[in-house]
């Protein structure tokens, strides 16, 4: 009962604006609707590898024949790494498989350090088009 009041006092805005300030919603209602799980998905690496992979899908769907979409990383060598595949590492890290020039290569990193570059490139005949891998929460998305 002590703690309603207390409760109450806090929501009551400091000025008066008619209309303004009617049916403020708690902030413990709110929070408390919301499953954990989700909470805090929004700034995942799963989250951020989900949105890329569906970038670059609609993107190779917009592009002529002919084009195909590449995504690159940079090391902080200055070294470009090719990314084959990137998937999610725990919350917030990011793993990814690929190419620094002709050697093969794992990246892994935290997902702010990532430095991504999308762009295009004209499939060459005597090599079949290729896809990229995205891993995030056991479910691959290629494109």
């Amino acid at each position: 009962m002590e703690q309603d009041r207390i409760d109450e006092h806090f929501r009551k805005p400091y000025i008066s604006l008619p209309g303004a300030t009617h049916g403020i919603p708690n902030l413990k209602d709110i929070l408390s609707s919301v499953p954990k799980e989700r909470e805090h998905r929004f700034e995942s690496a799963g989250e951020f590898i989900r949105r890329l992979a569906d970038r670059v899908v609609k993107w190779r769907d917009s592009l002529p024949e002919g084009e195909t979409p590449v995504v690159l990383t940079f090391l902080q060598t200055g070294d470009v790494v090719e990314v084959m595949t990137i998937g999610e590492d725990g919350h917030s890290g990011v793993v990814i498989e690929g190419m620094v020039g002709d050697s093969p290569c794992m990246f892994i990193s935290h997902q702010a350090s990532l430095q991504i570059l999308c762009y295009t490139r004209t499939i060459e005949e005597e090599k079949p088009r290729r896809t990229i891998g995205f891993h995030v929460g056991g479910e691959t998305i290629e494109a």
